[in-house]
């Protein structure tokens, strides 16, 4: 779980930070609205904590590009107002939970962990997505592309779920290996993986035109991007 921190407070991203890290989440903090919709254009976090003051951007802004861009992506958004407007406003704007300064950390993992185990348990029951030019159907193992069938093999099916339940997301190479064909392979599974790749982005001729693109990430992993129409 990779959650993405922003929090103007040096001392308070420090202190949050850590206490995420604890708990087993991987964290990356951002300290302006800015730099973290960089970030979030190159890579989705699975989780977004934002403070609604920020020293650039006002907090509700980046929530809104959320939404626009990762609607289903949970935001637990910090507030140092109590007036109930504000939180309404928040709530209003797509945060999916809030937290009062100062943030009490077991609190704040509690609220975190709730989140993630209501998201995965969404996921589950999830039978299909679409994105682009594409639907995913995960019941049916089918794949469709402007609304007709595609023939993938059962492997390149595989890779494409694994990819399109992250769409946005790196997934590293090694995860997909994993995952694919087992804790143990090889360099022949390797070379495998490269040549499922190259047939997936052709069969479904990924790129400006169908909305999405596979991308390579050189020695990290792979990403599906969704272009912005």
């Amino acid at each position: 779980m990779l959650i993405y921190l922003i929090e103007g407070d040096r001392s308070q991203s420090v202190s949050l930070g850590g206490v995420l890290s604890g708990a087993g989440y991987m964290v990356a903090c951002y300290a302006d609205g800015a730099d973290a919709l960089r970030a979030m254009r190159r890579t989705a976090p699975d989780l977004v904590v934002l403070d609604r003051k920020l020293p650039d951007i006002d907090g509700l802004e980046v929530l809104a590009w959320i939404r626009r861009h990762y609607a289903d992506t949970p935001v637990v958004m910090l507030t140092s107002a109590a007036l109930e407007c504000d939180i309404v406003a928040a709530l209003e704007a797509g945060a999916d939970d809030y937290l009062m300064k100062p943030v009490k950390h077991a609190e704040l993992v509690a609220r975190i962990n709730a989140l993630v185990r209501r998201t995965r348990r969404q996921a589950a029951r999830s039978d299909a997505q679409s994105f682009g030019a594409y639907t995913v159907n995960y019941q049916e193992r089918r794949v469709l592309m402007h609304g007709q069938a595609v023939s993938l093999t059962p492997k390149e099916y595989e890779i494409l779920e694994m990819l399109a339940r992250n769409v946005g997301r790196l997934m590293p190479r090694e995860a997909v290996l994993n995952q694919i064909w087992g804790q143990v392979h090889d360099l022949t599974h390797s070379r495998s993986l490269d040549t499922h790749i190259y047939r997936l982005r052709r069969k479904l001729h990924l790129g400006q035109q169908s909305g999405v693109s596979l991308r390579v990430v050189y020695s990290h992993g792979y990403r599906l991007e969704c272009h912005e129409g």
